[in-house]
């Protein structure tokens, strides 16, 4: 998951991951239309709730797998994506709290569940 700032313990992406994760993130701010002062935000925990925002979640969640097709959490893929030093077992509570989350779209759900687990996680991830 594209989490980003902690308030306990970070972690950071392997290369791999890192670049895939620029990728996706450059692909989405073009087709979502969002700001750099809201990417910028969510690096250190605030994140809007405009649409275009939402979108650029729904976007990389989508880009990484990470949402299926049918707009619903792939609980195996996110939590294969995990680097090494997140606590597996927490994040895959956590989403178990976080999966069901609803919106007025599939942009408002990605973003739900985003913000459900960057609130229910002690530890985020850098890239």
């Amino acid at each position: 998951m594209i989490i980003i700032l902690s308030y306990s313990q970070n972690v950071h992406l392997a290369e791999t991951q890192k670049e895939k994760a620029k990728q996706y993130t450059s692909e989405c701010v073009r087709e979502s239309g969002v700001s750099t002062e809201a990417i910028n935000a969510a690096k250190i925990g605030k994140y809007s709730k405009d649409k275009a925002f939402k979108n650029f979640v729904l976007c990389f969640f989508k880009k990484s797998a990470i949402f299926n097709s049918d707009g619903t959490l792939n609980m195996d893929v996110a939590l294969a994506k995990l680097p090494p030093g997140v606590n597996k077992s927490e994040a895959q509570s956590v989403l178990k709290q976080c999966k069901n989350k609803t919106g007025q779209g599939a942009a408002d759900k990605a973003f739900e569940i985003f913000r459900c687990y960057y609130k229910g996680t002690k530890t985020h991830i850098l890239f």
